[in-house]
């Protein structure tokens, strides 16, 4: 089936009642399919497990349609159970591996990259804003990737549980550390 305005960034009112399980679950992929991916991308960086990730992702979005009544948007209830697939994976990540994660303060504390390299302020090495958001605590990671994929202070704590105020001030701070690690020792006050 195909997409009536690839530009629009929801579908239009999913009802249950008029759609089978099957159908939700597609026409969700359809409209959110790519941002899952880039989403998924977020909570893993082996390719591999990655890829079993986002097949987690599909599995638990197919049968959460289930029970999916309309109460908010699809566009939030798809990035709900990633976000709960994501963090039920990095919390057997972390039973699996002992990894060090760092506070917003040690992400402060890091050294800036000084190399000289030729960028503009509209090219940023993805690579490295993403390797410092992957060292980020779970639930800092979380809301910046829930940032990144353009949702709301609210839309973030909808999915989340925290206070849309909560998310806008970690969202601040934490754009504001990672400019300053991205743009080097020069760019920090």
């Amino acid at each position: 089936m195909p997409m009536t305005n690839p530009l629009a960034a929801e579908p239009p009112a999913l009802r249950m009642s008029d759609a089978s399980q099957d159908e939700a679950y597609q026409q969700a992929v359809q409209w959110h399919g790519r941002d899952l991916a880039r989403f998924v991308a977020g909570y893993e960086r082996d390719a591999a497990k990655r890829q079993e990730l986002l097949q987690e992702v599909h599995v638990a979005l197919w049968q959460s349609f289930a029970s999916f009544r309309g109460q908010c948007s699809v566009r939030t209830w798809v990035y709900r159970v990633a976000h709960n697939v994501g963090a039920t994976h990095i919390q057997r990540s972390l039973r699996k591996a002992d990894r060090q994660y760092l506070t917003l303060e040690e992400i402060e504390s890091l050294p800036g990259d000084d190399t000289g390299i030729e960028s503009t302020e509209r090219r940023i090495d993805l690579a490295r804003l993403f390797g410092l958001i992957h060292r980020l605590q779970p639930l800092d990671r979380e809301v910046m990737l829930l940032y990144l994929e353009d949702l709301d202070a609210a839309g973030i704590g909808d999915i989340t549980g925290l206070s849309a105020r909560n998310v806008a001030t970690k969202v601040h701070r934490i754009k504001k550390l990672l400019a300053a690690q991205m743009n080097g020792p020069e760019a920090q006050p």
